[in-house]
């Protein structure tokens, strides 16, 4: 724990920048789910305002590492159901990902590249998956995919890594669709859940969420396994750095 603190410490405003990418998404949806009751029927009456409030929100408080991504997409297939929920958090993720980029790019410095070098295998890593545009883009494609890999600080760290904004916004854009998706289904299905319906209906609902539970777990098991053999491919072979 000692030897983290120091690193962090030793990254400068960098450090202060992970912990918060960390940590504040956790604060900001528990807060979102505590007053969900007061919010969702402001938005709903809203109309279209409220989806563009909505997608706004989403891109300025993931942008600055204030909520979790994953509630909102919860959140907005509840409020909006799927197809506005999706088009309207979609959007508002990829904003926060251009707005993460840019924030992580002014305050990373030299530092955390440093940290990279001084790794053999993190410098291979880095040289591999980072410098090159088309291992940049299957690299941002992957941890996007994983629903377990927390997305403000995907951002940060590829960002502070020197990845060229293309890969990164391309690799962001195809990344987070499926698991996007599978969480505003979810959301959705939650908003028409009706506690007194017969058990053929009780019994779909159950259906509908394992199903999407399972594909979430299988998002994330597909993903780390196909970022460890890309990974694992790149650092075996020769990298011009």
């Amino acid at each position: 724990m000692t030897t983290t603190l120091a690193k962090l410490r030793g990254l400068g405003p960098f450090g202060l920048l992970l912990v918060a990418a960390a940590g504040l998404p956790l604060v900001g949806s528990a807060v979102l789910l505590a007053f969900t009751p007061e919010v969702e029927p402001r938005l709903r009456a809203a109309g279209f305002a409220g989806v563009v409030m909505f997608t706004l929100a989403t891109a300025l408080l993931s942008g600055f590492a204030l909520m979790n991504t994953q509630v909102l997409a919860l959140f907005a297939g509840y409020v909006f159901g799927f197809w506005t929920g999706f088009a309207s958090v979609y959007v508002g993720i990829v904003g926060a990902a251009l707005l993460a980029f840019a924030i992580a790019t002014r305050i990373s410095g030299p530092a955390f590249l440093a940290a990279i070098q001084a790794s053999p295998r993190a410098s291979a890593i880095h040289a591999a998956l980072v410098r090159d545009p088309r291992g940049g883009l299957t690299t941002t494609v992957l941890v996007r995919l994983s629903p377990v890999v927390p997305f403000a600080m995907v951002g940060v760290v590829l960002a502070a890594a020197g990845i060229r904004f293309a890969p990164f916004f391309a690799g962001t854009v195809l990344g987070i669709i499926p698991r996007t998706a599978l969480v505003v289904f979810a959301g959705a299905s939650l908003a028409t859940f009706d506690p007194d319906a017969g058990p053929d209906r009780k019994v779909q609902i159950a259906l509908a969420v394992v199903a999407t539970a399972a594909l979430f777990v299988f998002l994330g098991y597909a993903g780390k396994r196909a970022l460890r053999r890309q990974i694992a491919a790149n650092t075996t072979r020769p990298t011009d750095v």
